[in-house]
């Protein structure tokens, strides 16, 4: 008995050309039919594939019944998962500057750059953990290993509430930090391991969001801790959101080691998937067949290296990353009308939920341009990064450029919300950048890692210097800096478009050095 399943394949190197003979920066899409047999071999064939508009709402609609059972089965768990594990770090993680403007501050005696040195050394863990993290996911159990990051920065987030003086903050956010670091870059390669291109993006950005939901949720829950336990047992409000934070962060550590999927190499039936599911994944993405083992060669690090990707991916994001800062001033801002000896003009309640509109922004924005990108021709990833980019560039210059306390209170609102359109695309560089590197499994880890790493080096320390914790919100050269930030990823976006159109060129003038190939093609009209 045999299976046969009908699934949409994007080979790595496979891409569109003209007539001219010029590539086009996007793979082109083909409709494998992968017999998977009883003994576990598959044989895949290719057609051309016409996509009905189903697939443009989701992929799976557009797929037989038993393959689009196991997408619904992987989109339950692995995405719930993954999106649950982001919202809890980024609610782990951005805690401390709702706790900072809701007591924490006055508490601990946090009136210099206290906040801002705390976030580096979070930042600087963050850096320390990335690469050997990512590397390491590779060789071990997936999901158990995430699930202990999880688990482990939980422990020192439930640690936070009992924190004496800024010392033990500075500890207790390293801790957090270094075991926050691999978590992100893994659950993204985890699903650049199972998901094909046309799939990757909105299930990414799905993911990615949810680093907005964390916020999101902090925000509203530093609201209602602040109104409902704050001095229950002697312990101030912003110390009970630790506490529920890290009562938040348990479960989903738990669901994430039984519901995560292992790496389809050495993924095996559970409660969840069937062998024939198992066959499918494996099927579905034959360069993820090959289970990684043993030491890390020395001749692979050094072939990375000689590719632009190892040096323009990070650096791209490093820039984005920058460039989304600006917004973040928001609370700020907001907390800056309440003055000292008069009646305040916002509750601890609306600081901390006025700016989360920021999030909602973002959230709703990159939703849209992951989708957008997928309709478009080739599935292009570029346009709706650039489109980012530029937003990091107008914004900041108009925060920069008009008064901190306008005459309308509202206008300057409104640019900090639309500020948010600015982090809309970091779903977006993760496909890319899983896409342009799929065909090595390993280079595709480390990248991922360096991504998260060098834009974090940034973060570290450059804030420090843009937007000092004692001068917000009266920021005005560090908007500046922002939108330069914004202006140099413009131009990293279109060096990396040109290159990687180069590299596509290189692979069909390869691939046509063979006169079998060149009647192939001739055959499937000029796709190959």
């Amino acid at each position: 008995m045999s299976q046969t399943h009908d699934s949409i394949k994007v080979p790595p190197s496979s891409f569109m050309v003209d007539e001219k003979g010029h590539g086009i920066d996007s793979p082109v899409v083909v409709l494998e039919s992968t017999h998977a047999h009883a003994d576990g071999d598959a044989v895949c064939t290719s057609v051309p594939l016409k996509r009905t508009w189903r697939s443009f709402v989701w992929s799976s609609l557009d797929v037989p019944s038993d393959e689009a059972r196991f997408l619904t089965k992987l989109d339950l768990t692995l995405i719930s998962a993954s999106a649950l594990g982001v919202m809890c770090r980024y609610l782990d993680q951005v805690n401390i500057t709702n706790a900072f403007n809701s007591g924490m501050k006055e508490d601990l005696s946090l009136y210099g750059n206290e906040l801002n040195y705390a976030n580096a050394v979070w930042s600087a863990a963050y850096v320390i953990g990335q690469v050997p993290s990512n590397l390491l996911l590779t060789r071990v159990n997936a999901p158990l290993y995430i699930a202990f990051l999880e688990l482990a920065w939980t422990v020192f987030t439930f640690a936070t509430a009992g924190v004496k003086d800024v010392n033990q903050l500075y500890v207790f956010r390293f801790f957090v930090g270094l075991f926050e670091a691999g978590h992100f870059p893994a659950v993204m390669y985890i699903c650049s391991s199972y998901y094909k291109p046309h799939e990757l993006a909105r299930r990414n950005t799905i993911i990615q969001v949810f680093t907005a939901v964390g916020p999101l949720f902090s925000g509203f829950m530093m609201a209602a801790v602040f109104s409902g336990l704050d001095g229950v047992r002697g312990l101030a409000g912003w110390r009970w959101m630790y506490i529920v934070c890290g009562f938040v962060s348990f479960p989903c550590a738990i669901w994430t080691a039984f519901a995560m999927p292992q790496l389809p190499s050495r993924a095996r039936p559970n409660w969840i998937f069937t062998q024939a599911e198992v066959d499918l994944a494996r099927a579905r993405m034959p360069t993820e067949v090959k289970p990684l083992t043993g030491l890390f060669k020395w001749k692979d690090i050094k072939r990375w290296h000689t590719t632009w990707h190892v040096y323009l991916f990070p650096l791209l994001f490093a820039f984005m990353a920058q460039a989304t800062q600006s917004y973040g001033s928001m609370i700020f801002w907001v907390k800056s009308y309440n003055v000292k000896g008069q009646p305040p003009v916002f509750s601890v309640a609306q600081i901390n939920i006025i700016p989360l509109g920021t999030n909602i922004i973002l959230i709703v924005g990159a939703l849209l341009n992951s989708w957008i990108s997928d309709l478009l021709p080739g599935a292009a990833r570029w346009p709706g990064i650039l489109f980012a980019c530029v937003m990091g560039i107008i914004f900041p210059i108009a925060l920069a450029a008009t008064p901190v306390h306008p005459t309308h209170l509202a206008s300057r609102w409104v640019l900090y919300y639309l500020d948010a359109l600015a982090a809309t695309a970091a779903g977006l560089m993760w496909t890319f950048v899983n896409e342009v590197n799929r065909k090595d499994p390993e280079k595709r880890a480390y990248i991922s890692a360096m991504m998260n790493a060098v834009a974090y080096i940034f973060t570290a320390w450059v804030p420090i210097f843009t937007f000092p914790t004692n001068l917000q919100p009266y920021i005005v050269t560090g908007n500046y800096i922002t939108a330069g930030f914004g202006a140099a990823s413009v131009v990293t976006v279109l060096v990396v478009r040109h290159l990687h159109l180069l590299d596509l060129k290189w692979q069909h003038a390869q691939r046509f050095s063979s006169p079998e190939d060149s009647e192939s093609a001739k055959e499937t009209g000029k796709v190959v």
